[in-house]
Protein backbone atom coordinates (compact mmCIF):
# COMPACT_ATOMS: atom_id res chain seq x y z
CA UNK A 1 0.00 0.00 0.00
CA UNK A 2 2.87 1.89 -0.53
CA UNK A 3 1.88 4.77 -3.46
CA UNK A 4 -1.80 4.09 -2.81
CA UNK A 5 -4.28 7.12 -1.31
CA UNK A 6 -6.36 6.40 1.16
CA UNK A 7 -9.79 7.05 0.18
CA UNK A 8 -11.57 5.56 3.41
CA UNK A 9 -12.57 2.02 4.09
CA UNK A 10 -15.87 2.30 2.16
CA UNK A 11 -14.43 3.39 -1.01
CA UNK A 12 -11.38 0.61 -0.93
CA UNK A 13 -13.96 -1.78 -0.17
CA UNK A 14 -15.81 -0.48 -3.12
CA UNK A 15 -13.11 -0.78 -5.51
CA UNK A 16 -11.89 -3.82 -4.70
CA UNK A 17 -15.60 -5.24 -5.14
CA UNK A 18 -15.69 -3.41 -8.20
CA UNK A 19 -12.48 -5.25 -9.70
CA UNK A 20 -13.46 -8.83 -8.01
CA UNK A 21 -16.83 -9.23 -8.97
CA UNK A 22 -18.36 -10.80 -12.03
CA UNK A 23 -20.32 -8.07 -14.27
CA UNK A 24 -23.10 -9.48 -15.23
CA UNK A 25 -24.19 -7.13 -17.62
CA UNK A 26 -21.02 -7.42 -19.57
CA UNK A 27 -22.38 -9.27 -22.21
CA UNK A 28 -25.52 -7.49 -22.93
CA UNK A 29 -22.86 -4.56 -23.28
CA UNK A 30 -20.47 -5.88 -25.42
CA UNK A 31 -23.46 -7.20 -27.60
CA UNK A 32 -24.98 -3.47 -27.63
CA UNK A 33 -21.63 -1.94 -28.85
CA UNK A 34 -21.42 -4.66 -31.53
CA UNK A 35 -24.88 -3.76 -33.09
CA UNK A 36 -23.75 -0.17 -32.64
CA UNK A 37 -20.92 -0.18 -34.89
CA UNK A 38 -23.08 -3.01 -37.69
CA UNK A 39 -25.31 0.37 -37.67
CA UNK A 40 -22.65 2.73 -37.78
CA UNK A 41 -21.80 0.93 -41.10
CA UNK A 42 -25.68 0.34 -42.43
CA UNK A 43 -26.02 4.09 -41.44
CA UNK A 44 -22.47 5.16 -43.61
CA UNK A 45 -23.91 2.85 -46.47
CA UNK A 46 -27.16 4.84 -46.60
CA UNK A 47 -25.24 8.12 -47.01
CA UNK A 48 -23.07 6.96 -49.56
CA UNK A 49 -25.60 5.75 -51.75
CA UNK A 50 -27.56 9.29 -50.99
CA UNK A 51 -24.79 11.21 -51.82
CA UNK A 52 -23.83 8.93 -54.99
CA UNK A 53 -27.34 10.30 -56.29
CA UNK A 54 -26.34 14.25 -56.30
CA UNK A 55 -24.03 16.10 -59.11
CA UNK A 56 -20.29 16.78 -57.82
CA UNK A 57 -20.98 20.36 -56.90
CA UNK A 58 -23.79 19.56 -54.45
CA UNK A 59 -21.83 16.24 -53.31
CA UNK A 60 -18.90 18.37 -52.11
CA UNK A 61 -21.22 20.45 -50.24
CA UNK A 62 -23.27 18.30 -48.75
CA UNK A 63 -20.08 16.73 -47.55
CA UNK A 64 -18.41 19.73 -46.03
CA UNK A 65 -21.83 20.30 -44.39
CA UNK A 66 -21.84 16.46 -42.77
CA UNK A 67 -18.50 17.10 -41.71
CA UNK A 68 -19.68 20.28 -39.53
CA UNK A 69 -18.15 23.05 -41.64
CA UNK A 70 -19.56 26.53 -41.62
CA UNK A 71 -20.21 29.24 -44.12
CA UNK A 72 -17.49 31.10 -43.01
CA UNK A 73 -15.40 28.13 -43.22
CA UNK A 74 -16.61 27.39 -46.59
CA UNK A 75 -16.30 30.81 -47.73
CA UNK A 76 -19.31 31.41 -49.44
CA UNK A 77 -22.39 34.27 -48.34
CA UNK A 78 -24.60 32.79 -45.64
CA UNK A 79 -27.30 33.16 -47.64
CA UNK A 80 -25.96 31.01 -50.53
CA UNK A 81 -25.15 28.54 -47.44
CA UNK A 82 -28.59 28.75 -46.33
CA UNK A 83 -30.19 28.15 -50.26
CA UNK A 84 -27.94 24.90 -51.10
CA UNK A 85 -28.72 23.51 -47.78
CA UNK A 86 -32.14 24.06 -48.15
CA UNK A 87 -32.08 22.40 -51.78
CA UNK A 88 -30.13 19.81 -50.42
CA UNK A 89 -33.46 18.95 -47.89
CA UNK A 90 -35.24 19.04 -50.26
CA UNK A 91 -34.01 16.33 -52.27
CA UNK A 92 -33.77 14.07 -49.71
CA UNK A 93 -37.31 14.56 -48.37
CA UNK A 94 -38.87 11.08 -48.10
CA UNK A 95 -41.54 11.49 -50.84
CA UNK A 96 -37.91 12.60 -53.39
CA UNK A 97 -37.09 9.02 -53.02
CA UNK A 98 -36.25 6.71 -55.85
Amino acid sequence: MKDRMTLGHDADVAETAALTLADENAERRMFDELDRETDRKVKGGRIGAALRRLNTADRAFARAVLNGRTWREMGCPERTFYWRLKKLEKFFRPENKG
